[in-house]
């Protein structure tokens, strides 16, 4: 399994760094596959989904530092990001909590049919817009705290739903995904809080967990996350993105598949 875990970080933080997102649409159902198989118990979806939001946060941080280094970071719009994110991804965890594990099963296949359907539907460039940041503070808290409660409950990354949003405003594409990287990293952070602290009573866990975060696995993709970052950020300009959406599309129809046969 563990040569399988590399290679989920490496693609995963290959596509953080070239679309702003879609590390942890790779990382966490694979998880969520061979977690119940390796992992007894009834807490295997959600040591996957914690494992995978702790990955992301790593991953995310250093695409993040990688984006600040071109100048694609909006700090306003990063600092009115932080407290909807940090509200939701805490939230997420401890809904995830009271939910049945068919019914996590549900929701975790659901939501990444949806983004696979989205990824196929979706336009290559931004619809131009003239809306401002600063007369659309309200909505945009709004928006960002459903995106984190549902994202955080599936263990995905906030980018692929924040990205599309964000970019009906006067923002360059480059700066929406620069911003909404960085963004992710405060998102996954507080999210991998919320999975430790929800899970840090919880019986029947497997050895080495911090709360629904299984370190092993953990620690071997957040090094590879880390590394491939960046990379994935110089790739950026010399890849043709609408292609990866697609091939990332189809990937996440046989993903959710095969999540809802476990």
């Amino acid at each position: 399994m563990l040569l399988v875990y590399v290679l989920a970080a490496v693609v995963g933080g290959l596509l953080v760094g070239i679309l702003g997102t879609g590390n942890a649409l790779v990382i966490m159902p694979t998880l969520a596959v061979t977690f119940p198989k390796v992992l007894a118990g009834e807490h295997a979806l959600r040591l996957a989904t914690g494992t995978t939001m702790a990955t992301m946060a790593v991953g995310a941080f250093f695409a993040a530092a990688a984006q600040h280094r071109f100048g694609r970071v909006n700090k306003s719009l990063l600092g009115l990001s932080i407290f909807p994110y940090l509200c939701g991804a805490l939230a997420g965890p401890w809904i995830s909590l009271w939910l049945p594990a068919h019914v996590l099963r549900a929701y975790l296949a659901l939501v990444i049919s949806i983004v696979a359907i989205f990824l196929i539907v979706s336009e290559r460039n931004k619809v131009d817009s003239n809306r401002n940041i600063s007369t659309h503070r309200v909505e945009i808290l709004a928006v960002l705290f459903v995106i984190g409660v549902c994202s955080s409950v599936a263990g995905i990354a906030s980018g692929i739903f924040a990205i599309p949003y964000l970019l009906r405003f006067e923002l360059t594409t480059k700066t929406v995904v620069g911003t909404s990287t960085a963004a992710a990293g405060f998102y996954s952070l507080f999210g991998t809080v919320g999975y430790v602290s929800a899970g840090w009573l919880e019986a029947g866990l497997p050895p080495y967990s911090l709360g629904f975060v299984y370190l092993p696995v953990f620690a071997v993709m957040a090094i590879v996350v880390a590394i491939v970052g960046p990379l994935g950020v110089r790739l950026a300009h010399h890849v043709d993105d609408v292609l990866i959406r697609r091939i990332f599309a189809v990937f996440l129809f046989f993903a959710a598949a095969a999540i809802m046969l476990l």
